[in-house]
């Protein structure tokens, strides 16, 4: 069975609040970790979450694939509410016309095996007293282009989610981790990402080389930041969709207990 490792993070400060515990799923590209993926599953189970985020790039052209996907989920929602938003391989099945059928087919098995999909749009999560705006930003193809340095605006932002709203903890989804100075003045407190695959390559203590987009050395490569009150977990994925090297960077299911 192919291996990973979870990963114990903390956002926000320990001031005696209930914490939410989220478990972060991204990039697992038709991976799987046993036939029906129950190393992921027990792993998930041990950690208990009070939710799981999933921050996209889960679904692959093969329809036999994908319905083993739609299987995991279904598990998993059976304990757990279960939050997802596209990243740049779901929406660009979603664009390609010869491949909308298969994005079809996928974004109905993720909501028909319970799966709340957030793609531009926004719910409140309610628990231990907290209550939480979970939103999801799906980013127009042309920020995944090779040598992008394109960023989208707080405005955009805004007008795929709203307006920050006043007085609620917010948590955005958004597959792009490069964009966090723009989610942050959009209002997030806690965004989780993935995509750069933890730079693929990583170089002990100076950290992943590369991203898709060919910047070098990227800034949110793999972990949590924080910057100026604000939060982000980037997750260096579960799978890979080409051949990619991965050294001193194994697949990971980060956890995040945060304290708001």
């Amino acid at each position: 069975m192919k291996r990973f490792r979870t990963v114990e993070l903390e956002a926000g400060k320990n001031t005696g609040r209930p914490a939410l515990r989220l478990a972060h799923l991204s990039d697992l590209h038709g991976c799987f970790y046993g036939e029906n993926q129950e190393g992921l599953l027990e792993a998930v189970h041990l950690e208990a979450p009070d939710l799981i985020v999933v921050t996209g790039d889960m679904i692959v052209g093969s329809p036999t694939v994908n319905r083993r996907t739609f299987a995991f989920f279904k598990e998993l929602t059976k304990d757990y509410p279960v939050f997802f938003c596209n990243g740049n391989h779901e929406t660009r099945y979603q664009a390609s016309e010869g491949f909308q059928p298969v994005y079809k087919h996928f974004a109905y098995g993720l909501w028909k095996n319970g799966v709340e999909i957030l793609n531009n749009r926004s719910v409140v999560f309610e628990k231990n007293g907290r209550k939480v705006l979970l939103s999801g930003y799906e980013a127009d193809l042309s920020y995944f282009s090779r040598f992008n340095r394109k960023v989208p605006s707080e405005e955009e932002l805004k007008a795929k989610l709203g307006e920050k709203r006043i007085g609620m903890e917010t948590v955005l989804l958004a597959h792009n981790p490069m964009f966090f100075p723009v989610y942050k003045k959009w209002g997030a407190d806690l965004t989780f990402s993935g995509h750069l695959h933890g730079g693929y390559i990583r170089i002990p203590g100076i950290g992943g080389v590369i991203s898709p987009q060919f910047q070098p050395f990227p800034k949110y490569d793999r972990g949590i930041f924080e910057e100026e009150g604000h939060w982000l977990c980037v997750s260096a994925g579960l799978g890979d969709h080409t051949i990619s090297p991965r050294f001193f960077n194994p697949p990971e299911l980060p956890v995040v207990t945060w304290y708001g």
